[in-house]
């Protein structure tokens, strides 16, 4: 069942996991070799990148805009989630829609975000000034995608339509702001790494970054 969808959705993947590897190994390039003598650990300044790194005290931009962040995080957290809902109609697109509590209350919570962001980013003459047709794309795609795994999750659209919906993000996932889903992590471990190696991660108690 749903063989021409789940095999459009499929290449859409494929094509998003291809793309995007190219993509890093470009970006990273040969790059130049750090003659520099080793002061500390590459993996001990990842962690530290990942972790206290990102506390609200280590960050001006959350400490001085919380409720955007939090706004941004419940976003993400929703496409997360609706990421994975592909996957299991990709396994069983018979599966009736899980119904689990999280799923039921963040999908609305997150589909709001979403909008409340779009609407910021056409009202706000600051981001409106700065903002290319990818960013109108980007975040128009992401309310589709959030709007049609709540629909699903509800029972008002059949999987099919919902796989179609989810292989047009998957398709423009490499070609525009979107591929930050990888590139985020990407550049933090290896900018971690590289203050790693030199000593300055993880930071000293009182230490100010």
């Amino acid at each position: 069942m749903l063989l021409p969808e789940r095999i459009i959705t499929l290449v859409s993947i494929i094509w998003a996991v291809i793309a995007l590897t190219f993509q890093v190994v470009c970006a990273r390039g040969s790059g130049r070799k750090d003659y520099s003598v080793p002061a500390g650990s590459p993996i001990k300044g990842i962690i530290y990148s990942f972790t206290w790194a990102m506390l609200p005290s280590h960050k001006e931009t959350i400490r001085l805009h919380p409720v955007w962040f939090t706004v941004g995080v419940v976003m993400h957290i929703g496409i997360l989630l609706a990421m994975s809902k592909v996957l299991l109609v990709l396994i069983n697109p018979q599966m009736a829609p899980i119904g689990v509590t999280i799923f039921r209350s963040l999908f609305p919570v997150a589909l709001l975000c979403a909008i409340i962001l779009f609407l910021k980013r056409i009202f706000s003459v600051t981001l409106r000034s700065m903002s290319s047709p990818d960013d109108y794309i980007s975040i128009l795609l992401v309310i589709d995608f959030l709007f049609v795994a709540l629909a699903r999750e509800f029972g008002w659209m059949n999987p099919g339509v919902f796989l179609i919906h989810a292989s047009v993000l998957f398709f423009y996932l490499p070609l525009g702001k979107l591929k930050h889903a990888l590139f985020f992590f990407v550049a933090r471990a290896d900018y971690g790494a590289r203050l790693g190696y030199r000593g300055t991660y993880p930071a000293k108690i009182g230490v100010k970054e």
